[in-house]
């Protein structure tokens, strides 16, 4: 079995168990957060734009843009 740690406070979550039909379950209600708490910092933190996804301008979008401004 494999522990987790929590992404934003490093706290370790309970490694996962496994059911009576083989299944794997994590016991940890707010996984991969090891809270409420946690769960809802990393949310805010998306939201105050303090993490973003990095990508490569689509040119043919913009492009596009610029012909509707004309």
């Amino acid at each position: 079995m494999m522990d987790y740690q929590c992404p934003m406070c490093g706290r370790v979550i309970p490694s996962a168990t496994t059911t009576p039909e083989g299944r794997k379950q994590i016991n940890a209600p707010h996984f991969p957060f090891c809270s409420e708490r946690c769960r809802l910092l990393d949310l805010g933190a998306w939201l105050d734009e303090r993490y973003s996804v990095p990508a490569e301008p689509d040119n043919d979008s913009i492009d596009d843009d610029l012909s509707d401004e004309e």
